[in-house]
């Protein structure tokens, strides 16, 4: 539990990232190639101009940046990398003028701010290779650039975004949300419990709260009510016996859907190949034969061989997936403004939905290097491909996808699949 705060210049209250994660940019130019759509805004786009790159024997007669709705991209090569990128994967704007006259975009990944109320949270990208094998400095450690970066990344209009609901239209506050995160994350810390045991307690503790009943408790009420809840869940937790059950045949179609969907690498300037997305689909849909090489470092595994009884990931193949829950728990990062708009516990199913998903993606890998149980490499490559997607994509707030999800995160299929590619 984190409750020292660090004031900013800003009218905001900035509340510390958690100590357990690290990261510091060692320049592998990941984020420059192909995989962001590098957002600048019109102030941004004529200072940058104004810098003589045409002048510039690489850059002269280049597109340097695409008009993008009200603001600008910047341009990108035939093999999506950003145009500013040099030859040795490094920003020529910040070589030759300073880490300050970069886009604000590129100088605050993989860093988001995430506005409540008055306060602001600070969440961070798995899909940066550094934070998912969490290399580098202590979070806080970064609080001072975090300070100057926060005036100009949320401005004091957002401290309007409103609350996110409870459910449905039952209302919550930021101190009660405040009070539900804190207990998810102790859920996720359970020493007596084993990570799928952790997150299926997670799927029964986010059932308990839909009571519309809740919203007639004063906060003393609450507040014992979630420590009654938090306790119960792990205590049954603890004497589960999971059941290792294959979810519905629908259940197990659907999810192949929507891994395919958190597995796209749409790179920016690639032809579309619609025929191949097809057959992708129609192979996901399926089951049969091979995962399609959907990215690159896809290896060549059958659908069946992703069923299989892994065992319940050990202490080192579930630090990373451990890791990433409780970073997008305590930045608030799994619902609202942050999540699409969702309320509070659809954004905390979604993220729950998240586990067998890592799962399957880490069963993926170790599959591939003829592993019958999960690694930690194979994890940690797991949270990039995951978290580059999610609440990141529009394609998952489509109609469609916003069914396929609601689906897969009702209870009991969404338990069945904890504990399925969790087992």
């Amino acid at each position: 539990m984190m409750t020292a705060t660090v004031m900013s210049s800003s009218p905001w209250t900035l509340l510390p990232p958690p100590g357990f994660q690290r990261y510091d940019c060692v320049g592998c130019g990941a984020c420059c190639r192909g995989r962001f759509a590098i957002g600048v805004t019109p102030e941004e786009y004529a200072r940058i101009m104004a810098q003589g790159w045409e002048a510039d024997p690489a850059l002269a007669g280049k597109t340097l940046f695409l008009p993008h709705g009200d603001h600008y991209v910047t341009a990108y090569d035939a093999a999506g990398a950003c145009v500013f990128l040099d030859e040795r994967g490094l920003c020529r704007i910040h070589a030759k003028f300073g880490e300050a006259a970069k886009p604000l975009a590129c100088r605050l990944y993989p860093f988001r701010f995430i506005p409540a109320g008055r306060q602001a949270r600070v969440s961070i990208r798995f899909d940066c290779p550094e934070v998912a094998c969490n290399r580098g400095r202590a979070l806080p450690a970064h609080l001072p650039a975090l300070r100057a970066l926060l005036p100009h990344a949320l401005p004091p209009a957002a401290m309007d975004v409103p609350v996110p609901p409870l459910f449905g239209r039952v209302s919550c506050t930021w101190d009660r949300l405040a009070r539900i995160i804190d207990a998810v994350d102790r859920l996720l810390c359970a020493k007596s419990l084993d990570v799928t045991r952790r997150v299926a307690g997670g799927v029964n503790f986010a059932a308990l709260l839909r009571n519309p009943r809740l919203s007639a408790l004063n906060e003393r009420a609450f507040a014992d009510f979630l420590t009654t809840v938090a306790g119960k869940v792990t205590e049954a937790a603890e004497g589960d016996a999971l059941g290792r059950t294959a979810p519905p045949a629908l259940a197990r179609a659907a999810f192949r859907q929507l891994a395919g969907v958190y597995a796209r690498a749409d790179y920016r300037g690639a032809p579309a190949r619609l025929g191949q997305r097809f057959a992708t689909a129609v192979r996901l849909l399926t089951g049969g034969g091979a995962v399609p090489a959907i990215q690159p470092d896809f290896p060549a595994v059958p659908f069946s061989a992703l069923e299989d009884a892994f065992g319940i990931p050990d202490a080192e193949a579930a630090e990373p997936i451990i890791r990433y829950l409780r970073a997008r728990v305590l930045s608030m990062g799994f619902c609202g403004a942050a999540f699409y708009g969702r309320a509070v516990l659809d954004g905390l199913d979604a993220l729950l939905f998240t586990y067998p998903l890592l799962l399957w993606f880490a069963r993926l890998f170790s599959a591939g290097r003829n592993r019958s149980t999960l690694d930690r490499a194979a994890a940690e490559r797991a949270v990039e491909i995951v978290d580059h997607q999610h609440g990141v994509t529009p394609i998952l707030n489509l109609p469609s996808e916003r069914r396929r999800l609601s689906f897969l995160c009702e209870r009991t299929i969404l338990r069945s699949l904890v504990v399925w590619y969790g087992s």
